[in-house]
């Protein structure tokens, strides 16, 4: 069994200064079902000498850890891969499922197979050899009806990272970035992280609000700190886990203190307040802005102001800074949800999607604001508008920075690349 190795490589179109440039996007590849060399050989073994080889597969395994990626002699930029779970016990269907796919056909019905009468189940297929996405799989006890989710105990490449936790993820990364600043390098800094309720007269719900204070903070030093509001606390604080990447960025001295605001928005109004809501927008900037700027030293420069969120959270971000650029001078955006209209669907119950926001900033003139967007180039249509978006930015001459990562929608990808624009936004003042 030969495990492939990708040689870190990032996608990263740096726009240096004013005006129109050209922009290259990256191709998009899907992935495909297929029988991975490894699924090949194991179905293949009479079953005199099977047992031998799965017992000398569990070894490997612990060792090598799993999935399974095996180089594809014929196409250097896929490879197989072969998903894996051990399981003794009879009357199971385990299937997976990979976080932030909505619409991939590609990967069928991600169910297991086993394997003979052995404890291992697999499913493989061909896949872009630069692809990252988080997984975990479906047990299901066919006599009760329960389900187990579990995530691969072969990977140590865990959401969040460290130590398993009901609400876990593994991590496949084809294609890791030189540095991790996602994971704890410092444990005797004197961060810490207020807490305030807050509670929002548009859908009358009691929240939290989680204020990242760096080390030393000092609430009257003379100048004040840069600040970055986001919206999905939960994300930004057990997925993207901003508070160890704030924590090591500003140890290792890659960006200057500053202050994070994390929102916390919940499932059953988030689709409420996040996309372009007018009433949202006026509550955030009357009330919720100025109760920080009472409570803690941040600055009052929109170069030092950044709003930023994923998804829905990326797409708030912008429509809040587009209205307020004297306060907000910077966005960061992860797979914004641009393709959204104020209104979700019709009276007959389509989904409408026309762009809203893209064609304000094709309407408006440009306003003082920067940019970093990312999104996947599995991402359907958040792909589509994202680019867009992007050609608009640019043929309206503002000054931005872009990544495009193969994966979905979801945290695997948006854990490294939030980072990246955080700084690239730190050091555009």
């Amino acid at each position: 069994m030969r495990r492939i190795f990708i040689t870190p490589f990032l996608i990263v179109i740096s726009i240096l200064s004013f005006g129109q440039r050209d922009i290259n996007f990256s191709e998009i590849r899907p992935p495909y079902k297929s029988i991975s060399p490894l699924v090949s050989e194991l179905i293949n073994i009479d079953e005199n000498n099977l047992q031998n080889r799965i017992d000398q597969f569990w070894g490997n395994a612990k060792i090598d850890g799993l999935p399974v990626v095996e180089n594809d002699t014929l196409y250097s930029d896929y490879a197989w891969l072969t998903l894996i779970y051990r399981d003794s016990t009879e009357n199971k269907d385990i299937s997976f499922e990979v976080f932030g796919i909505y619409s991939e056909y590609r990967f069928g019905d991600m169910k297991m197979h086993r394997l003979k009468n052995t404890d291992l189940y697999y499913r493989s297929y061909m896949i872009p050899n630069d692809l990252c996405f988080s997984y975990r799989f479906m047990v299901k006890d066919t006599l009760s009806g329960e389900i187990y989710k579990s995530v691969d105990h072969f990977n140590n490449n865990l959401i969040p990272s460290g130590k398993e936790r009901n609400y876990s993820y593994s991590v496949l990364d084809l294609k890791a970035f030189n540095d991790d600043w996602n994971t704890k390098r410092y444990y005797d800094l004197n961060s810490k992280i207020d807490t305030i309720e807050y509670t929002d007269n548009v859908v009358a719900k009691k929240r939290n609000i989680y204020i990242y204070l760096p080390p030393d903070y000092d609430k009257n030093r003379q100048k004040p700190y840069p600040v970055i509001y986001l919206f999905d606390a939960f994300i930004y604080l057990n997925r993207v886990e901003l508070p160890n990447i704030l924590d090591n960025l500003i140890t290792e001295g890659k960006i200057e203190p500053m202050i994070a605001v994390l929102f916390g928005t919940y499932r059953r109004t988030r689709g409420i307040l996040l996309p372009v809501n007018f009433e949202f927008k006026n509550e955030f900037m009357s009330v919720f802005v100025p109760l920080i700027r009472e409570n803690y030293n941040t600055s009052l420069k929109p170069k030092y102001n950044i709003i930023g969120g994923m998804s829905y959270g990326g797409l708030a971000a912008s429509f809040i800074a587009f209205y307020n650029p004297d306060v907000f001078g910077k966005v960061l955006s992860q797979s914004g949800s641009f393709w959204r209209d104020i209104e979700l669907s019709d009276s007959y119950g389509n989904e409408v999607r026309n762009d809203w926001m893209i064609n304000q900033f094709i309407q408006e003139e440009k306003k003082p604001i920067d940019f970093f967007l990312d999104w996947g180039l599995q991402e359907n249509m958040v792909l589509g508008s994202n680019r867009k978006l992007l050609r608009i930015l640019n043929q309206k001459n503002y000054k931005f920075d872009y990544i495009e990562f193969n994966g979905w929608h979801d945290w695997s990808n948006s854990r490294k690349t939030f980072p990246i624009g955080l700084m690239y936004l730190l050091e555009n003042k």
